[in-house]
């Protein structure tokens, strides 16, 4: 069973067929994805791969709308920043 849902496996296949994933200026980007991706794997060897990618690609098409939209990243940040501590706030209670 794929980890993936429906909606997530084709939008990953929109963004590989994409002719823009094969322009010139994306291989840097690419190059530092690949980095920031094993450092995930290093960082975080106990979840899922799959699980990180999921939440990447959700992060990374929030921040394009929210970007799009005009918030400046600073405040982007800050929202990322402050759904982490909701996410995490159990877990923090619980060391208190």
């Amino acid at each position: 069973m794929s980890k993936l849902t429906d909606d997530e496996r084709g939008d990953l296949a929109d963004i590989l067929a994409s002719p823009e994933l094969n322009h010139p200026r994306v291989h840097a980007d690419r190059e530092v994805g690949q980095q920031l991706a094993d450092f995930f794997r290093r960082d975080m060897p106990d979840v899922d791969e799959v699980v990180i990618g999921r939440v990447f690609l959700r992060a990374a098409v929030t921040m394009t709308q929210l970007g799009d939209a005009g918030m400046p990243v600073d405040q982007i940040a800050n929202i990322f920043t402050l759904s982490a501590l909701d996410l995490t706030a159990l877990e923090l209670a619980r060391e208190s």
